[in-house]
């Protein structure tokens, strides 16, 4: 058997596993009465995200690292960025107004993240052309 077919078996036999297990969990707490938690919801979205990188690359570490692997990630990294702006804002607009928030700010914790957001992208571009000037 080739290396890469049984990695991708082994990597296809680890998520499954894993979303299973998780899967058992959940319908068995929410069985016994409990409700999920910040570290249910942490565990729903690492194996969401583990079977998207999975059924993107499979263990294929070269189509990931030729031209055309490259350029997939770096539009969806920018597109990723841009929703990650807009859905900050629009959340920190929501939670601004529902909640009729004191300050000027809002919440300051949201408010925060909105503003990191928003310069994390202009300066990492700033810090990556000093390499190439």
């Amino acid at each position: 058997m080739k290396k890469e077919t049984l990695n991708n078996l082994l990597g296809f036999g680890f998520l499954g596993i894993a979303t299973l297990f998780a899967t058992s969990m959940y319908i068995t707490d929410y069985k016994n009465g409990l409700n999920i938690g910040s570290s249910g919801v942490l565990g729903i979205v690492v194996l969401v995200m583990g079977w998207a990188q999975f059924i993107t690359w499979g263990n294929n570490k070269k189509a990931q690292k030729d031209e055309l692997g490259k350029k997939i990630t770096t539009v969806s990294a920018k597109t990723s960025y841009h929703i990650l702006n807009v859905s900050l804002f629009i959340l920190w607009m929501v939670d601004y107004t529902v909640f009729n928030r004191e300050n000027e700010f809002g919440n300051i914790s949201l408010f925060v993240a909105v503003c990191l957001s928003m310069m994390v992208f202009p300066i990492v571009q700033l810090i990556s052309i000093r390499k190439y000037k």
